[in-house]
């Protein structure tokens, strides 16, 4: 059942409606799946290189921070469809600064991974 948030919200339902909808982005989305199994190698590694508190603090954000922008990537997508479902160049346009959104957050995930994980890396060696 998809939320409606229209007078029958009962108490903790609004959680079960969050779930639902990571559920069903994680099970369409093959980019969203794509960036948690990357979160899913950084924790990984994270653990093996045993950061600090604070570089743990980092990662997660950065690492949230790509999992969000792709989320609105999508939603934002689904909803241009929707209400634009013929083709239109500013609604291309939307879509292609969202996806911009999304590479941007992508790429200072990467950089700030070289930062926090280059350095151990290479002490390792």
């Amino acid at each position: 059942m998809r939320s409606d948030y229209q007078g029958n919200k009962k108490k903790h339902i609004g959680l079960k409606y969050a779930l639902d909808g990571i559920r069903y982005a994680f099970s369409t989305e093959w980019n969203l799946r794509i960036h948690g199994i990357a979160f899913i190698s950084v924790i990984v590694l994270s653990l093996l290189l045993q950061i600090s508190r604070l570089e743990w603090t980092i990662v997660i954000f950065v690492s949230g921070l790509v999992m969000v922008t792709e989320m609105l990537n999508t939603v934002i997508e689904h909803l241009l469809d929707y209400l634009a479902p013929e083709r239109h160049p500013l609604v291309g346009r939307m879509k292609d600064m969202m996806a911009g959104t999304v590479f941007i957050a992508a790429c200072i995930a990467v950089v700030i991974g070289c930062i926090i994980f280059l350095p151990k890396l290479i002490a390792m060696y």
